[in-house]
């Protein structure tokens, strides 16, 4: 494998577990890269970039499940992407190859020391190795940079740390941008993730209350795991069958029906669009309001007109479209 004839990615799941053909000495980097924030980006850059200056391919290995939910289930984070959203930012970064690890519980006991002999350099046949400056990785995550260094004079593989990026003074991190997504501060996660929060989900038959209310909603079923900011209304970006549109977000219980179950459902400003099993993708800009209980559907459709207004003059757009 030396490159490829177009742009497409091109994504391999497991080294260890396919017939796999190493590479000419290229450059890699490893993690989770949960988010594909700009600390994430500043390290893919380097790699691009380093990869352009040796003339050879660039490589970003990651993991699936999230290590977390593997090591400590009863810890595991909230996923601010999933795999599908994580490679497609991959992509649009320009990355040429990912490899997905399986984090199982055979690499979950692999020692930093094996992770590099076995998987980087027995596999990968690394070349150069970029990793941020509080990467660590191997059982209790006892690989870091000292480990690196050591490995890159043993096996003859060059080592680059990039700095971790920084917004409002504070370290960039999935664990601080996960905790704005919650809060509902989506300018401060659009600031950290150097682009809107993503959010997609499969269409699923709802009860059609919207559409009595005048706001026919999609009713979303998102995978598990990903990270849901907290209940209320939302601005945000639908991408619907390769076309853009303008919604609102509803995420929470329907108060007003007396439904505590917690729903995901979007409304596309302007359509009515009746589909199921269709994926949506979204884009999360600006939270909007909290839920609220309402005495009667007409005044919850009130509020509806009072959202849809806010949410209209966010985009740009007046009343009437």
């Amino acid at each position: 494998m030396t490159g490829f004839e177009d742009d497409t990615m091109h994504v391999c799941f497991d080294i260890r577990k396919v017939d796999f053909q190493a590479y000419d000495r290229p450059v890699v980097t490893l993690g989770s890269f949960d988010g594909v924030h700009l600390g994430h980006q500043a390290i893919i850059n380097r790699l691009m970039g380093k990869s352009r200056e040796r003339e050879k391919i660039g490589v970003v290995v990651t993991y699936e499940p999230h290590p977390q939910s593997v090591v400590a289930p009863q810890n595991a984070p909230g996923l601010l992407t999933t795999m599908e959203e994580r490679l497609r930012l991959l992509e649009g970064l320009g990355v040429e190859e990912t490899v997905v690890m399986s984090f199982d519980e055979e690499l979950r006991h692999y020692s930093a020391d094996e992770f590099v002999e076995r998987i980087l350099v027995e596999k990968l046949n690394v070349g150069s190795l970029v990793v941020g400056e509080d990467h660590a990785f191997g059982k209790d995550r006892s690989g870091r940079t000292d480990l690196l260094e050591r490995a890159a004079l043993t096996y003859g593989f060059d080592l680059e740390v990039v700095p971790a990026q920084s917004s409002g003074g504070t370290r960039i991190s999935s664990t601080r941008i996960r905790k704005e997504v919650v809060s509902g501060d989506f300018a401060k996660v659009r600031e950290m993730l150097g682009h809107p929060y993503p959010l997609s989900g499969t269409v699923t038959k709802g009860k059609g209350r919207g559409r009595n209310l005048g706001y026919p909603t999609l009713n979303l079923k998102i995978p598990p795991g990903k990270l849901l900011p907290q209940d209320g209304v939302y601005g945000v970006r639908v991408f619907l069958e390769e076309r853009e549109y303008p919604g609102m977000l509803y995420v929470g219980p329907r108060p007003t029906f007396r439904e505590e179950a917690r729903s995901v459902e979007v409304h596309v400003l302007g359509r009515e669009i009746e589909v199921t099993h269709l994926k949506v993708d979204l884009l999360v800009e600006r939270w909007v309001r909290k839920p609220k209980r309402f005495p009667d559907p007409e005044h919850l459709r009130d509020q509806l007109k009072s959202d849809e207004k806010r949410i209209k003059e966010m985009f740009g757009m007046s009343r009437s479209n």
